[in-house]
């Protein structure tokens, strides 16, 4: 079995598709996760989405910690149904602390008997007057 998240953008009149992007699927399911990259605003408008598949059939507590190049951290958390996905925009949620700035983040999942989660993260920017010009996304590598 093969299994991966593809996302295409409609071209519209320039042609049926302008992009797309493309991971694998995760072949095990942890409860601490990496993710090297990301990035809000800057000349680019960059937008960051950190993705969370809670694949437990309980609610699972995450904690979410920005790294922000330079040293600042921000950590907030939240709670995610069971068998489900759950988006976090990095711009909204953590606003301020991430404006204009490139990152790292760890999303840990919290409690006596932590849910299983997945992690992914997805990147988008313009260019040349189009919003969302390019984009990719990445599986976040599991620590645990």
């Amino acid at each position: 079995i093969v299994v991966e998240r593809a996302m295409w953008w409609p071209g519209g009149a320039q042609g049926p598709w302008y992009e797309g992007h493309n991971s694998a699927g995760a072949t095990q399911t942890g409860t601490a996760w990496a993710l090297a990259e990301g990035e809000v605003g800057g000349s680019g408008g960059a937008s960051t989405y950190i993705l969370v598949a809670n694949t437990g059939t309980s609610a699972a507590s995450i904690r979410v910690t920005v790294f922000v190049e330079g040293g600042a951290t921000a950590i907030r958390t939240f709670t995610v149904p069971p068998a489900s996905r759950f988006n976090v925009d990095v711009a909204t949620v953590f606003g301020a602390a991430v404006a204009n700035t490139r990152m790292g983040a760890l999303i840990e999942s919290l409690g006596a008997s932590p849910a299983p989660i997945v992690v992914e993260r997805a990147m988008y920017s313009n260019a040349g007057g189009r919003v969302w010009a390019a984009g990719t996304n990445a599986l976040a590598t599991r620590l645990r």
